[in-house]
This record gives structure tokens, C-alpha cells and sequence, in this order.
């Protein structure tokens, strides 16, 4: 990961401290927020066992980013009905990878569409 510099402030992606910001946007003054989670709302998948080190460290990552992101929503809600905040959650409807290095755009096209209509039908049948 790079950062970038913009008016001698230097810039990292957002998901580097703060998985799903939703905390944030509140603070920064939302009042309605909508959330794409690029996971499915209930787990899953199960982990592998590690067979090399690499295997073990990337197992232990997935599993401290997982933890971190339902912690974030989980307080994001929290503020967000402390501070009578709109939020508006949009999960996957299926595991959209278990390996996030592959970059297919064919692929990433076909989920964007899937989850555009699983989101848009979501909205619609609130």
C-alpha cells in the first residue's frame, strides 16, 4: 500500500484504521448512512489449516479483519441509535472470494451487478 500526498498531508486508505467507518461519518456529521459490507451478513466459510507460516499469518489477518469490521459495525449501530443516525447496511448475498490477491475484472463486474440487484431488492422490500 502507498500513500498519497496532498497538500503536504500525507494519505492512507481508509480500511488501514478503520474497517467500516460508520463511528467516523457520524462524527464528521451524517445523518444517513449507507454501508456496503463486501462480506455475507452471517459467516460462511471456515478457515483451513495453516500448511506453511504464510498460511498461519494470513489466517490470523482474515481473522483479526473479521473481528474488527463486526466490531465496527456493531459500535457504528451503537452510536448511530445513540445519536438517532439512519443507517442503511448492504451485505454480499455470497462469499465473494476466499482469495482477495486475484484481480479478475470479468469476475468483479459479474459480483458488482449480483450485489447492485441483492442491494437495490433489499432497499426496495424495507
Amino acid at each position: 500500500m502507498t500513500l498519497v500526498t496532498k497538500n503536504k498531508y500525507e494519505y492512507a486508505d481508509g480500511g488501514l484504521g478503520t474497517i467500516v467507518p460508520i463511528e467516523e461519518a457520524i462524527r464528521m456529521g451524517a445523518t444517513t448512512i449507507d454501508t456496503i459490507v463486501l462480506d455475507t451478513e452471517f459467516p460462511q466459510i471456515n478457515r483451513m489449516h495453516a500448511r506453511n507460516p504464510f498460511d498461519a499469518l494470513s489466517t490470523i489477518f482474515g481473522f483479526m479483519g473479521d473481528r474488527i469490521e463486526y466490531q465496527n459495525i456493531k459500535i457504528g449501530k451503537l452510536v448511530a441509535k445513540q445519536k438517532e443516525v439512519k443507517i442503511n447496511l448492504f451485505y454480499t448475498p455470497t462469499v465473494l472470494t476466499t482469495n482477495s490477491l486475484i484481480f479478475n475484472k470479468k469476475k468483479m463486474q459479474n459480483w458488482w451487478e449480483k450485489g447492485f440487484k441483492f442491494a437495490e431488492n433489499q432497499f426496495i422490500n424495507k
